[in-house]
Protein backbone atom coordinates (compact mmCIF):
# COMPACT_ATOMS: atom_id res chain seq x y z
CA UNK A 1 0.00 0.00 0.00
CA UNK A 2 1.40 3.29 -0.81
CA UNK A 3 1.62 6.24 1.05
CA UNK A 4 1.43 10.17 0.46
CA UNK A 5 4.92 11.49 0.41
CA UNK A 6 3.48 14.86 1.66
CA UNK A 7 2.73 12.16 4.72
CA UNK A 8 6.50 12.08 6.10
CA UNK A 9 7.99 15.54 4.26
CA UNK A 10 5.52 17.65 5.40
CA UNK A 11 5.06 19.24 1.36
CA UNK A 12 2.08 19.89 -0.39
CA UNK A 13 -0.26 16.97 -1.05
CA UNK A 14 1.23 14.63 -3.52
CA UNK A 15 -0.89 13.97 -7.07
CA UNK A 16 2.11 11.74 -8.41
CA UNK A 17 4.11 10.46 -6.23
CA UNK A 18 3.81 7.92 -3.10
CA UNK A 19 6.17 6.19 -0.63
CA UNK A 20 6.25 2.65 -1.61
CA UNK A 21 7.47 1.54 1.81
CA UNK A 22 8.38 3.54 4.88
CA UNK A 23 10.97 6.11 4.17
CA UNK A 24 14.38 5.47 6.87
CA UNK A 25 15.13 8.22 8.97
CA UNK A 26 18.42 9.36 6.96
CA UNK A 27 18.06 8.03 3.79
CA UNK A 28 21.27 7.56 2.06
CA UNK A 29 19.49 8.47 -1.93
CA UNK A 30 15.87 8.10 -3.20
CA UNK A 31 14.63 5.08 -5.80
CA UNK A 32 11.80 6.67 -8.12
CA UNK A 33 10.02 4.24 -9.70
CA UNK A 34 7.41 4.37 -12.87
CA UNK A 35 5.56 1.75 -14.12
CA UNK A 36 4.49 -0.11 -17.17
CA UNK A 37 1.47 0.53 -19.05
CA UNK A 38 -1.63 0.23 -17.59
CA UNK A 39 -0.23 -0.04 -14.04
CA UNK A 40 0.34 1.84 -11.14
CA UNK A 41 3.39 1.96 -8.77
CA UNK A 42 2.27 -0.96 -6.45
CA UNK A 43 2.82 -3.32 -9.41
CA UNK A 44 6.46 -2.75 -8.46
CA UNK A 45 6.36 -3.71 -4.97
CA UNK A 46 7.86 -7.13 -5.25
CA UNK A 47 11.58 -5.07 -6.67
CA UNK A 48 10.86 -2.28 -4.13
CA UNK A 49 10.60 -4.69 -1.12
CA UNK A 50 14.09 -5.51 -2.34
CA UNK A 51 15.95 -2.54 -2.50
CA UNK A 52 18.30 -1.91 0.57
CA UNK A 53 16.68 -0.30 3.18
CA UNK A 54 19.00 2.54 2.88
CA UNK A 55 16.86 4.10 0.16
CA UNK A 56 13.70 6.12 0.18
CA UNK A 57 11.50 4.38 -2.77
CA UNK A 58 8.93 6.54 -4.44
CA UNK A 59 6.59 5.54 -6.79
CA UNK A 60 4.66 7.48 -9.52
CA UNK A 61 0.98 6.97 -10.20
CA UNK A 62 0.06 8.24 -13.37
CA UNK A 63 -3.46 9.33 -13.65
CA UNK A 64 -6.60 6.69 -14.18
CA UNK A 65 -5.06 3.84 -11.65
CA UNK A 66 -4.90 3.18 -7.98
CA UNK A 67 -5.29 6.48 -6.26
CA UNK A 68 -5.93 8.44 -8.78
CA UNK A 69 -8.59 5.72 -10.10
CA UNK A 70 -11.24 8.04 -11.01
CA UNK A 71 -9.02 10.37 -13.42
CA UNK A 72 -9.20 10.35 -16.85
CA UNK A 73 -6.00 8.53 -18.19
CA UNK A 74 -4.86 10.29 -21.32
CA UNK A 75 -2.08 13.01 -20.65
CA UNK A 76 0.79 14.05 -22.58
CA UNK A 77 4.37 13.99 -22.74
CA UNK A 78 4.94 17.91 -21.91
CA UNK A 79 2.05 17.93 -19.02
CA UNK A 80 3.40 14.61 -17.72
CA UNK A 81 7.38 15.92 -17.44
CA UNK A 82 6.30 19.70 -16.47
CA UNK A 83 3.83 17.81 -13.16
CA UNK A 84 6.26 15.37 -11.92
CA UNK A 85 9.44 17.30 -11.91
CA UNK A 86 7.05 20.03 -10.08
CA UNK A 87 6.63 17.65 -7.44
CA UNK A 88 10.22 16.02 -7.18
CA UNK A 89 11.66 19.34 -6.87
CA UNK A 90 9.12 19.66 -4.14
CA UNK A 91 11.22 16.88 -2.35
CA UNK A 92 14.44 16.91 -0.02
CA UNK A 93 17.55 16.84 -2.16
CA UNK A 94 18.60 13.47 -2.07
CA UNK A 95 21.01 11.21 -4.58
CA UNK A 96 18.51 9.63 -6.92
CA UNK A 97 18.36 7.13 -9.22
CA UNK A 98 15.03 6.84 -11.84
CA UNK A 99 13.82 2.93 -11.98
CA UNK A 100 11.30 2.66 -15.22
CA UNK A 101 9.50 -0.49 -16.66
CA UNK A 102 8.64 -0.55 -20.24
CA UNK A 103 6.61 3.13 -20.67
CA UNK A 104 8.10 3.61 -17.60
CA UNK A 105 11.45 3.55 -18.72
CA UNK A 106 10.70 6.12 -21.71
CA UNK A 107 8.37 8.65 -19.22
CA UNK A 108 12.42 8.58 -16.77
CA UNK A 109 14.03 9.27 -19.57
CA UNK A 110 11.92 12.28 -20.63
CA UNK A 111 12.65 13.50 -17.33
CA UNK A 112 16.72 12.90 -17.40
CA UNK A 113 16.23 14.89 -20.46
CA UNK A 114 14.10 17.75 -19.65
CA UNK A 115 15.96 18.19 -16.02
CA UNK A 116 19.72 16.35 -16.13
CA UNK A 117 19.57 17.67 -12.01
CA UNK A 118 16.99 15.15 -11.32
CA UNK A 119 18.58 11.62 -10.92
CA UNK A 120 22.27 11.11 -10.93
CA UNK A 121 21.56 8.01 -12.74
CA UNK A 122 18.60 5.83 -14.55
CA UNK A 123 17.99 1.67 -14.71
CA UNK A 124 15.10 1.36 -17.71
CA UNK A 125 13.74 -2.13 -18.13
CA UNK A 126 12.26 -3.39 -20.87
CA UNK A 127 12.23 -0.81 -23.47
CA UNK A 128 14.34 0.29 -26.12
CA UNK A 129 14.56 3.92 -27.09
CA UNK A 130 11.68 3.44 -29.82
CA UNK A 131 9.57 1.74 -27.61
CA UNK A 132 8.44 -1.90 -27.77
CA UNK A 133 5.63 -3.73 -30.14
CA UNK A 134 3.50 -1.63 -27.81
CA UNK A 135 4.06 1.97 -29.67
CA UNK A 136 4.70 0.52 -33.27
CA UNK A 137 1.25 1.12 -34.33
CA UNK A 138 -1.13 4.67 -34.73
CA UNK A 139 -4.35 3.05 -33.83
CA UNK A 140 -5.35 0.59 -30.83
CA UNK A 141 -8.99 -1.33 -31.14
CA UNK A 142 -9.56 -3.18 -28.63
CA UNK A 143 -8.98 -6.67 -30.26
CA UNK A 144 -5.24 -5.07 -30.52
CA UNK A 145 -4.98 -4.29 -26.91
CA UNK A 146 -6.37 -7.70 -25.95
CA UNK A 147 -3.92 -9.16 -28.13
CA UNK A 148 -0.92 -6.68 -26.75
CA UNK A 149 -1.46 -8.05 -23.10
CA UNK A 150 -1.56 -11.94 -24.47
CA UNK A 151 1.86 -11.09 -26.11
CA UNK A 152 3.01 -9.34 -22.61
CA UNK A 153 0.94 -11.60 -19.83
CA UNK A 154 0.46 -11.18 -16.22
CA UNK A 155 -3.38 -9.75 -17.29
CA UNK A 156 -5.96 -12.14 -14.95
CA UNK A 157 -8.60 -13.58 -17.48
CA UNK A 158 -11.42 -13.02 -14.55
CA UNK A 159 -10.65 -9.26 -15.58
CA UNK A 160 -10.90 -9.34 -18.88
CA UNK A 161 -13.98 -11.00 -18.63
CA UNK A 162 -15.96 -8.66 -16.88
CA UNK A 163 -17.31 -5.92 -18.75
CA UNK A 164 -16.61 -2.69 -16.83
CA UNK A 165 -13.12 -3.53 -15.57
CA UNK A 166 -12.10 -4.99 -19.42
CA UNK A 167 -13.67 -1.44 -20.36
CA UNK A 168 -11.26 0.51 -17.33
CA UNK A 169 -8.62 -1.65 -18.31
CA UNK A 170 -8.55 -1.27 -22.38
CA UNK A 171 -9.08 2.83 -21.49
CA UNK A 172 -5.96 2.95 -19.33
CA UNK A 173 -3.88 0.75 -21.77
CA UNK A 174 -4.69 2.48 -24.78
CA UNK A 175 -3.97 6.13 -23.45
CA UNK A 176 -0.67 4.26 -22.18
CA UNK A 177 0.60 2.69 -25.43
CA UNK A 178 -0.22 6.43 -27.14
CA UNK A 179 1.70 8.48 -24.59
CA UNK A 180 5.05 5.58 -25.20
CA UNK A 181 4.76 6.60 -28.56
CA UNK A 182 5.13 9.99 -27.82
CA UNK A 183 7.81 9.50 -25.13
CA UNK A 184 9.46 7.43 -28.16
CA UNK A 185 9.33 10.15 -30.69
CA UNK A 186 10.77 12.44 -28.16
CA UNK A 187 14.03 10.38 -26.86
CA UNK A 188 16.64 11.89 -30.36
CA UNK A 189 16.11 15.04 -29.42
CA UNK A 190 19.17 15.38 -27.37
CA UNK A 191 21.72 12.93 -25.96
CA UNK A 192 21.20 11.00 -22.30
CA UNK A 193 24.00 12.53 -20.52
CA UNK A 194 23.27 10.25 -17.40
CA UNK A 195 24.83 6.65 -16.53
CA UNK A 196 22.67 3.50 -17.86
CA UNK A 197 21.46 0.20 -16.18
CA UNK A 198 19.17 -1.66 -19.17
CA UNK A 199 17.78 -4.68 -17.85
CA UNK A 200 15.47 -6.71 -20.05
CA UNK A 201 13.76 -10.42 -20.24
CA UNK A 202 15.51 -13.35 -22.59
CA UNK A 203 12.31 -14.41 -23.93
CA UNK A 204 10.11 -10.82 -23.91
CA UNK A 205 7.23 -11.24 -26.81
CA UNK A 206 7.07 -7.12 -26.55
CA UNK A 207 10.95 -6.40 -26.94
CA UNK A 208 13.47 -8.49 -28.18
CA UNK A 209 16.62 -8.58 -25.89
CA UNK A 210 19.09 -7.81 -29.08
CA UNK A 211 16.93 -4.14 -28.92
CA UNK A 212 17.90 -3.44 -25.39
CA UNK A 213 21.69 -2.02 -27.12
CA UNK A 214 20.33 0.76 -28.81
CA UNK A 215 19.96 3.07 -25.76
CA UNK A 216 24.02 3.41 -26.30
CA UNK A 217 23.22 5.21 -29.56
CA UNK A 218 21.56 8.26 -27.18
CA UNK A 219 23.84 8.22 -24.19
CA UNK A 220 26.88 9.85 -23.75
CA UNK A 221 29.01 7.18 -20.91
CA UNK A 222 28.72 3.36 -21.88
CA UNK A 223 25.64 1.78 -20.97
CA UNK A 224 25.72 -1.49 -19.19
CA UNK A 225 22.91 -4.15 -20.50
CA UNK A 226 21.87 -6.94 -18.65
CA UNK A 227 19.53 -9.88 -19.48
CA UNK A 228 17.47 -12.18 -17.59
CA UNK A 229 15.62 -15.07 -17.68
CA UNK A 230 11.28 -14.34 -18.39
CA UNK A 231 9.39 -12.34 -20.34
CA UNK A 232 8.02 -8.85 -20.52
CA UNK A 233 8.17 -8.95 -16.63
CA UNK A 234 10.52 -11.09 -15.93
CA UNK A 235 11.26 -8.39 -12.29
CA UNK A 236 8.66 -10.38 -11.13
CA UNK A 237 10.44 -13.64 -10.81
CA UNK A 238 11.38 -13.77 -6.98
CA UNK A 239 14.97 -14.35 -7.91
CA UNK A 240 14.91 -11.57 -10.83
CA UNK A 241 12.85 -9.03 -8.26
CA UNK A 242 16.44 -9.40 -5.62
CA UNK A 243 18.69 -9.13 -8.85
CA UNK A 244 16.75 -6.04 -10.28
CA UNK A 245 16.58 -4.58 -6.72
CA UNK A 246 20.62 -5.25 -6.67
CA UNK A 247 21.14 -3.43 -10.11
CA UNK A 248 18.63 -0.37 -8.73
CA UNK A 249 21.03 0.15 -5.93
CA UNK A 250 24.14 -0.78 -7.80
CA UNK A 251 23.90 2.59 -9.89
CA UNK A 252 23.79 5.07 -7.28
CA UNK A 253 27.37 5.93 -7.37
CA UNK A 254 29.78 6.00 -4.60
CA UNK A 255 30.08 9.90 -3.98
CA UNK A 256 27.41 11.57 -5.55
CA UNK A 257 25.86 15.55 -4.01
CA UNK A 258 22.11 15.32 -3.89
CA UNK A 259 20.00 15.75 -7.05
CA UNK A 260 17.90 18.68 -7.43
CA UNK A 261 15.07 19.50 -10.42
CA UNK A 262 14.54 22.37 -12.32
CA UNK A 263 10.83 22.55 -13.32
CA UNK A 264 10.04 22.96 -16.85
CA UNK A 265 6.96 24.37 -18.66
CA UNK A 266 3.46 23.19 -18.94
CA UNK A 267 2.94 24.84 -22.41
CA UNK A 268 1.64 22.26 -24.82
CA UNK A 269 0.72 19.85 -22.56
CA UNK A 270 -1.56 18.33 -24.78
Amino acid sequence: MSIDVSVRTGHPASVWLAQLRPRPDRPHGRVVMLPHSGAGPNTLLPVAARIPDRYEVVGVTLPGRERRFGEAPEIGPQALVAELLDELAALPPLPTVLFGHSLGASAAVALAQASPQVCAALVLSAQSPGGSLATRREEWPDSALRDLLALGGGTSAAILDDPVWRNHVLTVLRADVLLSRRLAERIPERPVTHRITVLGGADDLLLPAAELDAWQDHALHETRVRVFPGGHFYLFDEHNAAEVAAEIAAAFPATVAPTRTCPVSKEGSS
